[in-house]
Order: C-alpha cells, then sequence, then structure tokens
C-alpha cells in the first residue's frame, strides 16, 4: 500500500467515526432542543470534545438554566436517555447506549422556597 492509499484509508476511518458519532449523539441534540422549548428554560452554552480512544465517542457539555431535575428527567425518558445526578454540584449526566456523555450543568435539583 503507498502513502497515497494509506491516507485515503485514514481519511475514510475518520469520516466513518465523524458519522457514527453524529448518529450516536442525535438524542442528545434533540434533547437539548427540547430543552430550549421548555418553558423558562434555556441552554446557555455548548462544547463538544471528541475522542478517538477507546472508541470514537463526544462529551457534550453544555450549561443550562431554568429546569428543574424532575423536568430534566421527564424530558430525557421521552428520548429514551437516562440520567444521573451529582449528589455535590448542580451537575447531571445523560447517558445513551454508547460511549458519548451529556454533562448539563445549571440544574437545579429542587424547586426553590417557597
Amino acid at each position: 500500500m503507498d502513502i497515497l492509499d494509506a491516507i485515503t484509508s485514514k481519511a475514510g476511518a475518520m469520516q466513518d467515526a465523524q458519522d457514527q458519532i453524529r448518529r450516536d449523539c442525535s438524542e442528545f441534540v434533540e434533547l437539548l432542543h427540547d430543552i430550549n422549548n421548555h418553558p423558562y428554560s434555556v441552554v446557555e452554552r455548548e462544547n463538544v470534545y471528541l475522542t478517538s480512544t477507546p472508541e470514537p465517542c463526544a462529551h457534550i457539555k453544555a450549561i443550562v438554566a431554568g429546569i428543574r431535575l424532575n423536568e430534566l428527567n421527564e424530558l430525557a425518558t421521552r428520548r429514551a436517555l437516562r440520567t444521573s445526578a451529582s449528589n455535590t454540584c448542580p451537575t447531571v449526566f445523560v447517558f445513551n447506549n454508547t460511549a458519548s456523555l451529556l454533562q448539563l450543568d445549571g440544574v437545579m435539583h429542587s424547586h426553590p422556597p417557597a
């Protein structure tokens, strides 16, 4: 195999990995749209980190405002996603059936006192 074939092969593998990550993260994107469309809540900032080992995946980090944990759980369940809340900070991790991960910071874990 010459150098051009090697480059073409690696480029094709990278494109396949990007397509797979895009498919794997589509539920996360839909959940972020749901949060934006939910009354009084908004996605303020998003960052995406891509990794290739041990398998191609994305770690999406977003800051949200105006959504409570029970509301987020309901939205995630509609998309067949699982949530796991941190006990120490207002962070919620959202999982699907892949190695990719959505981290939401700023989720209100309970209703504010009346």
